[in-house]
């Protein structure tokens, strides 16, 4: 008769066979796989063949795949993909890349524009620019798809670009379309010019209370200068 202790022994070997068992199969497995990739790598079949480019608008796809072509026929793991994104990133208009492998022979490029948000004065026309003030174009006539903002950056700053934007954006439609001009020093310095009147808004911030203070004073009070920037205590100058 066997006893409980021979057979819990017997468990345990089978046991300890079964995984061993596991592992010369996993084994065989792993050592078919890198066999495969050798021959593959050295038969040529993992090389670069195709540079696809995506996310461009305003950068050639051709100047983005001619940063790559040194990739072409290169073996894709083997592919300097940060010296290629290097490369795109030096056109101004280039915010963000990423070069990604797409198994077995193509090399993505991702590329993330800068977007234009304003137009600013410069020397000869106005400069169109994004949120970090980065100048994208220069026109001699003002571009009609962004805002006109007088500022100057680079003397005052991409925040200062940013609030004459955002206190714009948070005007009411109807008030846009009386805004004729939008400008500002600092941040907390951006000015309107509403109905022909200057409007001293201050900061972005508590842009609907001003919008409120704003229109009750632009409808009891006749002024030439109207001061929101402060909307617990308005003022205005005759």
């Amino acid at each position: 008769m066997t006893s409980l202790a021979e057979r819990a022994g017997a468990a345990r070997r089978a046991s300890v066979r079964a995984r061993a068992g596991g592992l010369v199969v996993l084994l065989l497995v792993l050592a078919a796989l890198a066999g495969a990739g050798a021959w593959a790598w050295r038969a040529g079949h993992l090389d670069t063949r195709q540079v696809l480019v995506t996310g461009t608008v305003r950068v050639p796809v051709e100047q983005v795949q001619a940063a790559a072509a040194g990739a072409l026929g290169t073996p894709l793991l083997a592919v300097d993909t940060g010296a290629i994104a290097r490369e795109v990133a030096t056109d101004p208009l280039v915010l963000d890349v990423a070069v990604q492998r797409r198994w077995p022979r193509t090399l993505e490029v991702v590329v993330t524009e800068r977007e234009a948000v304003a137009a600013v004065p410069a020397p000869g026309g106005y400069e169109v620019v994004d949120e970090e003030g980065v100048v994208l174009a220069e026109r001699p006539d003002l571009p009609e798809d962004v805002p006109l903002l007088r500022v100057d950056v680079e003397r005052d700053g991409a925040d200062t670009l940013r609030a004459a934007k955002a206190v714009l954006a948070g005007l009411p439609l109807e008030m846009q379309a009386r805004t004729t001009s939008v400008s500002a020093t600092s941040p907390a310095d951006v000015r309107l010019v509403l109905d022909g009147v200057e409007v001293r808004w201050g900061t972005p911030e508590r842009t609907a209370r001003k919008v409120e203070v704003l229109s009750g004073l632009m409808s009891s009070v006749e002024a030439s200068v109207y001061d929101v920037s402060s909307p617990a205590a308005p003022a205005v100058i005759p």
